[in-house]
């Protein structure tokens, strides 16, 4: 029942994810960080099984940190998304884990960028995406209302329709959302563990009609 979304903005990459950790029918918390930090301009959301998206998370994040110290020199987010689709197509038929994944990041050449990784190892680079019931219900909203210029604050209230759109459409509630983005100067927090996600009307990111 997880729900990540992502997007990629003027100068920056955006990426929310529900707050909910479950199993069946039972919610046993509302505060879980389902986007981690794979350095420090490198954000990774998943969404899947609990035990898999802990265990194949850290897996990475230590290998792309493993990689640095030995290297002198940090992986792109383009080299990273490889990375993490090779290390799951190797898994595919012996270890295999079920976990989706949006690799969002920033580089200094390249600027913002957003991979969408399945659990079954397929990639492909996007503008804007959803893993999970997000993709379902938001990606009409996206196809709709995202440009490639959209400033910090248009990709919020965009994220906020989302989010607004599945406390209307879907059945589970997800009441807690965390909302994060890197640009140059590295990851910030926009919406932090705990806080309630926006729930009233949210006007469309400016010339988007």
């Amino acid at each position: 029942m997880d729900c990540v979304i992502g997007f990629t903005g003027k100068n920056f990459t955006l990426i929310g994810a529900d707050q909910n950790a479950g199993r069946s029918i039972m919610v046993f918390q509302q505060d879980l960080d389902k986007i981690m930090h794979l350095d420090s301009h490198k954000l990774l959301g998943v969404a899947g099984d609990p035990a898999d998206t802990v265990f194949e998370p850290q897996y990475l994040q230590k290998n792309v940190e493993l990689y640095r110290l030995r290297n002198g020199v940090k992986l792109s987010t383009h080299a990273t998304a490889n990375y993490i689709r090779g290390e799951k197509a190797a898994n595919l038929r012996k270890a295999m884990t079920q976990v989706d994944m949006l690799v969002g990041g920033y580089d200094e050449e390249a600027g913002p960028s957003l991979y969408f990784i399945d659990y079954l190892a397929s990639m492909q680079k996007i503008d804007k995406g959803g893993h999970g019931y997000g993709g379902m219900f938001c990606n009409s909203l996206l196809d709709a209302h995202w440009k490639a210029d959209l400033t910090e604050t248009e990709a919020v209230a965009l994220m906020d329709m989302c989010i607004k759109e599945l406390h209307t459409r879907f059945m589970i509630s997800m009441p807690n959302w965390l909302i994060k983005i890197v640009d140059k100067d590295g990851i910030r927090v926009l919406r932090g563990q705990g806080q309630p996600a926006t729930q009233g009307a949210v006007a469309p990111p400016a010339g988007t009609q």
